[in-house]
């Protein structure tokens, strides 16, 4: 309450392998706390000492002028984080060869937000993916890829698909839903890798990519035999099953 005060936000935590830290995304106003910088920022609260309310909290990442930083999520064995902003400035105005700007989404209308992975610390910021409409929700699998829903907008196609990439950004390939009914697959998460059931399957929500005021359906995809609703891997599978819609709310 000492940084947001009633008039900051909290989203996106992700409790780190070990269940000790907890990394996440907050926007508090600068009035609030010397080190507030009203713009989302990714922070972390550490519970190896003094537990649940005597633990430790720090900002990691300092956006100031414009950028925020969100949806963070631990990678592997300490190595840092993975999280998507919109902080990107590699884009050069060619006649001037030197100014450099921000990367808006196809329409101009506001800051693209892409991949990045840092260090432990907050450091070592590595742009990852490179996306003219929004990479969102990154989470890291089981084998170590990270996986995320990815906005393609290109022609008549202007959907939320489910990717996946290495930490360093290489190999990245569409994984699931480019093709597939209802539109906006995000916030997907790998469901229990020991389950005999699911093994293989993401659990994610699925939404038109409008007019929902961000409502939509639960559904769970087996992402090891199907790379779409109607494409299995095998011809021994049916035709039909690549996702299924456990609860009653309609899309």
């Amino acid at each position: 309450q000492a940084y947001t005060q009633g008039k900051g936000d909290v989203s996106d935590p992700e409790a780190s392998y070990d269940g000790k830290k907890i990394v996440f995304s907050m926007n508090c106003p600068v009035a609030n706390h010397a080190d507030c910088t009203g713009r989302w920022n990714i922070w972390e609260y550490d519970m190896s000492t003094g537990g649940l309310r005597g633990g430790s909290l720090k900002r990691l990442t300092s956006s100031t002028t414009g950028d925020d930083d969100v949806d963070p999520a631990y990678l592997p064995a300490g190595a840092g984080f993975v999280f998507a902003s919109n902080r990107q400035r590699a884009t050069v105005d060619l006649p001037s060869g030197t100014d450099t700007y921000a990367a808006l989404d196809e329409y101009e209308r506001e800051k693209v937000l892409n991949l990045y992975t840092m260090d432990a610390k907050g450091g070592a910021i590595t742009q990852i993916s490179v996306n003219q409409s929004h990479d969102r929700n990154p989470v890291v699998l089981m084998d170590g890829d990270i996986m995320f829903s990815r906005w393609e907008h290109a022609a008549d196609r202007n959907r939320f698909a489910i990717f996946k990439a290495k930490p360093d950004g290489t190999d990245m390939f569409v994984l699931y839903g480019a093709h597939s009914e209802g539109n906006s697959f995000l916030h997907p998460r790998e469901m229990d890798p020991r389950s005999t059931k699911y093994k293989g399957f993401v659990a994610s929500d699925l939404m038109p990519l409008s007019g929902t005021r961000e409502g939509g359906a639960l559904v769970f995809v087996d992402a090891a035999n199907y790379s779409e609703q109607n494409t299995p891997i095998s011809p021994a599978l049916p035709t039909i099953g690549g996702q299924s819609q456990p609860t009653t709310q309609t899309l």
